[in-house]
C-alpha cells in the first residue's frame, strides 16, 4: 500500500500512520507527530505511535472548538518536563513545539517534533470534540475561530453592553469573578464568584474566558476598566481549565 501523504512541510511529508490517526513526518534525529483525527479510540493511537517505536500515551480530553486537535500540554509519568520558550526538555532530550495559528490568544500546539531516540516516556494532552452534554475539559480563547465569540473581544466594555452583544450572539454567560487588578499576591477566581444580580450594569468586563459548554463565557468584571488587558490575560491562563 503506499503512504498516504497528508501535506509537505519544510522536510518531509506528513505520512499517516497504520490506524490513521497520527500523521508522522520523519526529520533524520526528529519525527514530527500532527493528530489527524481527534475522534479517534484511543487504541488507534497507541498503534499508531508504536509502529513508529515511540513512547507516547496520547490524552484526549474533550475541548471547546479551538482546541480540538490541538496538543496543549506535555508530561512525562517518570521525568520532570522543562518548558523553554518554543519546546520542552525531558532529562535532556528536547521536545519542539509545532505552532500554528487558530488558538486565538490561547497558545497550543498543532505538533510536536520528538527525537527519534526518545529514552522517556511522554503523555500528552490534546483536545476532541466534547459529546452533547459534555463539559468542556480543555478551554479555549472564546474570541478565536469556531469559538461562541469569534473575533470579538469585551476587554473594557460595560456589562451592560457585553450582554447585550452576548444576546445577540446567543451566548450566556456561565460565571462571573471579581478581578485581582490591584490586588497583590495570590488570587483564587473560585474564591470570588459574584452573582449576576449583584452587578451594576457600569461595571466593565477585564477578561473573557470560555464557559464550560457550548454557547458559554465566563467574566471577569470590576468597577473600573483595566488599562492592563495582557497582563489580566497572562494571570488568566492559570484559570483556564
Amino acid at each position: 500500500m503506499l503512504p498516504i501523504v497528508l501535506r509537505p512541510g519544510s522536510g518531509a511529508p506528513f505520512v499517516l500512520g497504520p490506524a490513521k490517526a497520527v500523521a508522522f513526518a520523519d526529520q533524520g534525529d526528529h519525527i514530527d507527530v500532527r493528530i489527524v483525527d481527534p475522534n479517534a479510540d484511543p487504541r488507534r493511537y497507541r498503534e499508531d505511535f508504536a509502529a513508529h517505536g515511540l513512547r507516547v500515551n496520547l490524552l484526549m480530553e474533550p475541548a471547546s472548538p479551538s482546541l480540538v486537535g490541538k496538543v496543549t500540554g506535555i508530561f512525562s509519568p517518570d521525568r520532570a518536563v522543562d518548558f523553554h520558550p518554543g519546546g520542552f526538555e525531558v532529562a535532556g532530550q528536547w521536545i519542539t513545539a509545532i505552532e500554528g495559528p487558530g488558538c486565538g490568544n490561547f497558545w497550543c500546539m498543532d505538533g510536536i517534533s520528538i527525537p527519534v531516540d526518545l529514552r522517556s516516556p511522554l503523555e500528552l494532552i490534546a483536545g476532541r470534540p466534547a459529546r452533547q452534554g459534555e463539559r468542556h475539559v480543555l478551554v479555549g480563547d472564546p474570541a478565536a475561530r469556531g469559538e461562541a465569540l469569534e473575533g470579538e473581544d469585551l476587554t473594557n466594555l460595560t456589562v451592560a453592553g457585553a450582554r447585550d452583544l452576548l444576546r445577540e450572539r446567543n451566548v450566556s454567560v456561565e460565571t462571573y469573578y471579581a478581578s485581582p487588578e490591584g490586588v497583590r499576591g495570590d488570587w483564587d477566581f473560585t474564591d470570588h464568584v459574584l452573582q449576576p444580580a449583584d452587578i451594576p450594569e457600569s461595571w466593565f468586563v477585564h477578561e473573557t474566558w470560555g464557559g464550560h459548554y457550548p454557547g458559554t463565557v465566563r467574566l471577569v468584571v470590576a468597577a473600573e476598566p483595566t488599562d492592563r488587558p495582557l497582563w489580566n490575560f497572562l494571570r488568566s491562563l492559570m484559570f483556564w481549565r
